[in-house]
């Protein structure tokens, strides 16, 4: 699911102020897509775009009581450096990894959007 928030009333084109939100519910199978999903609107709209991600989780649960986590991060390090840099990666149950460095400079608490990087993504 995209979402689009703006401060602008126009629907019919994105606006570079704009912010294109990409919300998955993991990204075990479908971290690429958003990285994709921002090559190609800036590719469409011709102009720099500023495209989020939420996901709920990152967790793989088989059975009661065995839990694993699915964030491929070599995978993510490859698609961050070298197809292009989303200008937010946020989880509400955040993987283990999120919080080391280098991913920690990528990836946040959902509660660092509410919190203070929305208004900073809508201002810049």
């Amino acid at each position: 699911m995209i979402v689009r928030f703006t401060t602008r009333g126009e629907h019919n084109s994105l606006d570079e102020n704009e912010i294109v939100v990409s919300v998955k519910t993991t990204s075990k199978d479908r971290m690429g897509k958003m990285f994709i999903d921002k090559i190609l609107l800036e590719r469409f709209v011709e102009h720099p775009q500023k495209v989020i991600c939420i996901f709920l989780n990152d967790v793989q649960r088989k059975e009661n009581d065995n839990i694993s986590f699915t964030l491929v991060s070599g995978l993510f390090m490859v698609y961050s450096k070298f197809l292009t840099k989303l200008e937010g990666i946020y989880y509400l149950d955040s993987p283990p990894n999120a919080t080391k460095k280098p991913y920690s400079d990528y990836m946040n608490r959902f509660s660092e959007l509410i919190s203070g990087d929305f208004r900073t993504l809508l201002t810049s």
